[in-house]
């Protein structure tokens, strides 16, 4: 068993530097930063929740004063069934709810998922067939929903028509916006893909009495318990999909185990694995992207194999490589490994010396001793 976790220890932090190093260098685009809302204009009231235990662990030591040195906020370690780690940091309690910023789109895939199987959509359908008058507009009539969720709509990113200028409306204003691409040829991060998005949801979740959020939250959050403290919402009601998710690092800790279990929660099928998986594919313009997540996925290198587990399946030693994040401004990090069956979630400030990779190599490192 020991050999076993070493091996395994050598794969991630292996293909760690290699895959996330674009999460803070050039070769793959940052989240968006995103300026908090001091006063969302209709904020939903404060979820009560139930006190999480602070857990201290030496085995995660050098990980978290990794995260305190570069303005960690709050940080837990889950791993298998068992919180290993849970602590605030720098002045911040852990129970302490915080906005996830831009890591609040991780959630819109699997709920779209959901909706489809209900039959409610089909990511391959055209927007065009619910947003009725974009039909025979030029790209926009050919844009699919699931080019929405892989930031490969075509849309110009809507910083600054959304996020700076805060419409009343922000899905219709969304739907104002200018095509830069044909779909399926740019990946751009923005606020765009995901207003719209929940234009087409709105419409769709109409006729169940359901808004965008309510339906995450029926098929999704309370299914898996997961609590949120607010989700920031414009004055004309409609909830911010890309931005808008404020909760505790406990919760969103939960919404981790629920993607690393494959829609599974304490033996109940929550969502399909299926469709978790199909979060989790990228597309052809973007490969470290999926709906919504930020992904490590690729073939092992000879190196790689022969430091692997004898007798070990060619799959299983891909899956040894997997690292799956939801990433928000602020260094707000949600990290899934299944191969060491852990998630983490971090909480924190601007701080432009963090780094993932090094962090997830201590994280790494401390998951292999603490078994």
């Amino acid at each position: 068993m020991t050999q076993t976790l070493k091996n395994i220890f050598l794969l991630v932090t292996a293909a760690l530097a290699f895959a996330l190093a674009g999460c803070t260098g050039a070769s793959r685009p940052a989240p968006p930063h995103v300026e908090p809302v001091e006063e969302p204009v209709a904020p939903a009231p404060v979820v009560e929740h139930t006190p999480t235990p602070a857990i201290e662990n030496a085995a995660y030591a050098e990980a978290a004063a990794y995260s305190a040195q570069h303005g960690g906020l709050a940080l837990v370690v889950i791993e298998g069934d068992r919180v290993a780690l849970a602590i605030g940091q720098n002045g911040h309690e852990l129970e302490e709810a915080h906005p996830l910023h831009g890591a609040s789109e991780s959630f819109w895939g699997p709920a779209t998922l959901a909706a489809e199987s209900e039959a409610l959509l089909d990511l391959d359908e055209p927007v065009a067939s619910t947003i009725e008058e974009w039909e025979g507009v030029r790209w926009k009539s050919d844009m699919r929903i699931r080019q929405l969720l892989q930031y490969t709509s075509g849309l110009e990113s809507g910083v600054y028509p959304l996020l700076r200028e805060k419409p009343a409306n922000h899905y219709a204003r969304a739907l104002t916006l200018e095509m830069v691409a044909a779909p399926g040829e740019r990946f751009q991060v923005g606020p765009s893909h995901l207003a719209v998005l929940g234009e087409v949801l709105r419409r769709k979740l109409a006729p169940k009495g359901f808004d965008p959020l309510s339906y995450l939250e029926a098929q999704i959050l309370e299914p898996i318990g997961l609590e949120i403290n607010s989700w920031e919402r414009d004055a004309a009601d409609n909830p911010d999909l890309a931005n808008g998710a404020r909760m505790t690092a406990s919760e969103w800790a939960k919404f981790g185990v629920f993607i690393r279990d494959r829609g599974i929660w304490r033996g109940e099928t929550v969502l399909d694995a299926a469709a978790i998986e199909t979060c989790l594919v990228p597309s052809e313009v973007q490969p470290r992207f999926g709906l919504g997540f930020w992904l490590n996925d690729r073939e092992l290198s000879a190196a790689d194999s022969q430091a692997s587990t004898a007798g070990e399946s060619a799959d299983r030693r891909e899956e040894s490589t997997r690292v799956v994040m939801a990433a928000g401004a602020g260094n707000q990090r949600l990290f899934v490994i299944p191969s060491l069956n852990l998630v983490v979630a971090r909480f924190g400030t601007d701080d432009r010396d963090w780094r993932d990779p090094e962090f997830l190599n201590l994280i790494a490192a401390a998951a292999a001793s603490d078994r």
